[in-house]
């Protein structure tokens, strides 16, 4: 992965920090009043999966200069992500740095941030450290597409409102890291806590908290967690992964006391209105709404008939979604909710069904059947 190119440019009302990463013109966006850094620190952290992926060492210019505390944390990283190899999907492998200038730039910015877009671990974090957080990041090209105006406006101007009363300021910014990954077959899951802290990276703030996904109990391997998370700092700026000794269900009851949160909750990815209603993920999140006794305004009410119709025709791809499945499965067990019992131990009974199928087809068949429908679908 050759770096290269890497400048800040001043346009009228923002600036942008930018390199040519093998072809691939990553950028990040922010007002013109936030001070970037003019490093290969943030290009560093989100080509290194893609790097090790490719088998392509990341080679800089002369005139680059990166922070030798990255360096190493980064030998660290590659050691562990090599070890997770069969959970994301990936052959990696080690890959050097080469070239550049080692330096520790003096910066000057004390400031810590996180990442708010109206979801529950990100504001989880925030209401446990508003103390110390001094203002918060909505990413455009992380929480939606880059395309999606008039969505990331409205859901700007919700967000923004809610932190106003809690004086605490939300900072616009864009980016295209996570399409980095895509344009090298490397799906967000596997790459994105390096591009989450290459943000941070960018701005050269003293501390970044990304929120947590997963517990430490039902930790996966993915591309953020809270083994990994601490290993995209360098020697100024610090990631913090928080979060993970909370399930998302309890999360979202602790925020449930809030009712000006629930009037901006907000957890899709389909850029199909504030929050679809249809999505996977959507359909966890009223799931646990309705386990919870929860109601928002964000969210259609789930129904004994949308439970019937909708959530238990719902397929799990990714066993990282088991989790939050099982707390909901919890909860309605709780509360006694048949309807919801029900649905939710098909929608389990299902997944467990297609994952032995996969593990047969894997160890018995030597992966034909894949094989097979790969070539179905092509045709």
């Amino acid at each position: 992965m050759k770096i290269s190119s890497i400048r800040t440019e001043q346009h009228s009302g923002y600036s942008i920090l930018r390199a040519n990463c093998n072809g691939f013109d990553l950028w990040y966006k922010f007002p013109e009043n936030v001070p970037l850094t003019n490093s290969a620190d943030p290009f560093i952290a989100a080509s290194l999966l893609i790097s090790m992926a490719n088998n392509q060492d990341i080679e800089l210019e002369s005139s680059a200069y990166y922070s030798p505390k990255l360096v190493e944390n980064l030998e660290q990283l590659q050691r562990i992500f090599s070890h997770w190899q069969p959970y994301l999907g990936h052959r990696l492998y080690p890959v050097n740095i080469i070239g550049g200038t080692p330096c520790e730039q003096a910066n000057t910015c004390n400031d810590t941030v996180s990442f708010f877009s109206g979801g529950i671990d990100g504001t989880y974090t925030y209401k446990q450290k508003q103390q110390e957080i001094d203002y918060l990041l909505f990413a455009k090209g992380i929480d939606m597409q880059l395309n999606s105006d008039a969505l990331y406006q409205q859901a700007f101007a919700c967000n923004k409102q809610y932190l106003a009363k809690q004086g605490k300021q939300l900072i616009p910014c864009e980016t295209n890291v996570r399409f980095l990954g895509y344009k090298n077959k490397l799906n967000w899951g596997v790459c994105f806590g390096g591009g989450l802290s290459s943000i941070a990276l960018a701005l050269g703030v003293k501390k970044c908290f990304i929120a947590a996904g997963l517990t430490y109990q039902n930790n996966i391997p993915e591309g953020s967690n809270y083994i990994t998370d601490r290993l995209w700092s360098n020697q100024h700026t610090h990631i913090i992964h928080h979060g993970a000794n909370t399930r998302r269900i309890d999360k979202l009851k602790t925020l449930a006391n809030d009712p000006d949160y629930l009037a901006i909750l907000r957890v899709c990815w389909h850029d199909d209105g504030y929050n679809c209603g249809e999505c996977e993920k959507c359909l966890r999140t009223m799931s646990s709404l309705r386990t919870l006794g929860i109601h928002t305004d964000t969210f259609p009410t789930l129904t004994d008939q949308m439970v019937k119709q909708k959530l238990s025709g719902l397929k799990l791809y990714n066993v990282h979604d088991l989790q939050f499945l099982d707390e909901n499965i919890e909860q309605a067990k709780a509360i006694n909710d048949t309807v919801m019992i029900k649905a939710l131990e098909h929608i389990k009974r299902n997944f467990q069904l297609r994952e032995l199928a996969n593990q047969f087809d894997e160890l018995i068949l030597h992966g034909y059947a894949h094989k097979l429908k790969q070539m179905v679908i092509r045709h």
